[in-house]
């Protein structure tokens, strides 16, 4: 059954999707209401597909993968969450042809949260690689993945994935706004097939984003816009900060409160702000909604959808409810603050502001270092390659080497010894100790909404201070820039040696196209 990928790629319908979550354990009733809610879904006119998450908020569940072709089974067609999270590239690859014999091919892929919880205390995160090469790698088994048996080079059967990919316009800084729109095209160019949004409660981040893709970017990839059927409770725990990517803002925690104070405890409240949401996003342009919320029942989802077909044109009535951004919020485009500009087709101007500088004397001393050691034809690039020649053949001289410069980055960037080293891409600042997930393409979804880390709220996400060093130089065309994955092979090797003799990502590249193709 293929009806939600056929709904999407037709641009006719609006495909709405009702994600589920898999809690611990292999049966209960958690289990039985997601197979309920699959038998109710299966004819329904409205729902295109359900979605399973995997090991949501990292936490551990039940894999999607078993409980996902039961689904199928059903009768829906079923959209499974892959995330990065838990799998190094081996297993990826392995999950995903799994995924393929058993008859699923819609995959959502994600980075994925940071783990939170586990058994014997908390379990070692993996992201091994990120969505975006993750989705190149999937792409690739799409076009017949070549693999080393032995000493021949065989290609594997091609897969037919439906590959999808996540976004969030709903940050507040530029930094973060930017930084989430560069890594969506990064996402695009490495093979995704249709967009999904993070959730959010704001009708101008909803326009912004569909605007960008389909303006700015000139694209007519399908865009899916997330609703979250918000109780006070799912809010008041949102508002702390502690679910990755996601912020209610104090105010609409306080709506939410107010309304639970009904008979229904603000049942129907929820239901239709979830209705006026799905109204506005079909009126902008959106092609579905995925439809999320906790202990969301089936009956809950039709009473939301027939009331958004209700609403139909008098979508832009509703605009100005939907207004929940935290003040002084940075907009893309110029005029965002405006609602007019949701409802408005016409062109857009992407917002100027101004460099910040940098105020930092070891990023210029390695700015100049660099420039006059590190790059390729300049004479103290030819010197410091033949020292790195010579001293791959000494295994003295190459540990006297390693270790000194071990020593010095270490106390510069208390550097972690990938020896994959990406400091020049990321300005001078280590993905791998300061970042905990070791995002060295772009930044994760799970950002707060000040712009600081998910794990560590205390310090800035490292890709905020990326993208101000990149724009004080007006190089920020570099951070669309797709670098290989860490090799583990130059685990405490010289990464010096490693650049100069071309054995780490410089000199070798992924193949993820420079451009996004336009007929996406």
């Amino acid at each position: 059954m293929k009806r939600f990928r056929e709904g999407l790629l037709s641009g006719k319908d609006f495909v709405a999707t009702c994600e589920l979550v898999p809690g611990r354990g292999h049966t209960g009733m958690g289990i039985d209401n997601i197979l309920k809610f699959a038998e109710e879904a299966k004819g329904s006119e409205y729902i295109y597909g359900v979605s399973l998450t995997d090991n949501a908020g990292g936490n551990p569940a039940l894999c999607a993968d078993i409980l996902g072709p039961e689904i199928q089974a059903i009768g829906p067609d079923l959209l499974v969450h892959f995330s990065c999270k838990d799998m190094n590239r081996n297993m990826i690859e392995a999950r995903a042809y799994a995924l393929k014999r058993a008859g699923v091919t819609n995959l959502l892929v994600i980075t994925g949260d940071y783990p939170i919880s586990g058994t014997f205390g908390l379990p070692k995160p993996v992201f091994d690689i990120d969505a975006v090469i993750a989705l190149h790698y999937l792409r690739q088994m799409n076009e017949g993945l070549e693999a080393e048996v032995g000493r021949k080079t065989v290609k594997l059967e091609p897969t037919d994935f439906f590959l999808g990919a996540v976004a969030s316009p709903f940050k507040a800084t530029e930094a973060s706004t930017y930084m989430q729109y560069y890594k969506m095209e990064k996402k695009i160019r490495a093979g995704a097939h249709f967009v999904t949004t993070q959730l959010g409660y704001d009708a101008r981040r909803f326009a912004e984003f569909y605007k960008y893709v389909r303006q700015v970017l000139g694209l007519n990839v399908p865009l899916i816009g997330s609703v979250y059927v918000l109780s006070a409770a799912a809010a008041r725990f949102m508002a702390t900060g502690e679910v990755p990517g996601c912020y209610v803002s104090d105010r609409l925690v306080g709506v939410l409160q107010e309304e639970a104070k009904t008979q229904d405890k603000g049942k129907a409240a929820r239901l239709e702000r979830a209705a006026r949401q799905i109204a506005i996003l079909k009126g902008l342009g959106y092609n579905g909604a995925h439809i999320e919320g906790l202990n969301l029942k089936f009956a809950d989802v039709t009473t939301i959808m027939e009331r958004a077909g209700e609403i139909g044109n008098n979508w832009r009535d509703h605009l100005e409810e939907l207004d929940f951004s935290p003040p002084n919020s940075f907009f893309l485009f110029e005029g965002g603050e405006d609602f007019s500009f949701a409802g408005n087709g016409g062109q857009v101007k992407l917002r100027e502001t101004r460099r910040k500088a940098i105020p930092s004397l070891k990023f210029w001393l390695m700015r100049f270092t660099h420039k006059l050691l590190f790059i390729e034809g300049t004479p103290g690039y030819k010197l410091m390659r033949a020292f790195a020649k010579s001293v791959e053949k000494r295994r003295l001289r190459y540990k006297v080497f390693q270790a000194l410069e071990h020593v010095s980055k270490r106390a510069l960037f208390d550097c972690r010894e990938c020896d994959d080293c990406a400091l020049f891409e990321m300005y001078y600042l280590c993905p791998e100790s300061r970042c905990p997930k070791g995002q060295r393409i772009g930044p994760c979804g799970g950002s707060r909404i000040d712009g600081n880390c998910e794990v560590f709220e205390e310090r800035p996400c490292i890709w905020e201070l990326v993208y101000w060093r990149a724009k004080n130089r007006k190089e920020l065309d570099k951070l669309r820039y797709v670098i290989n994955p860490r090799n583990w092979k130059l685990y405490e090797t010289s990464s010096w040696v490693n650049y100069f003799l071309k054995y780490d990502h410089s000199g070798n590249h992924l193949g993820v196209p420079k451009e996004i193709t336009r007929d996406v």
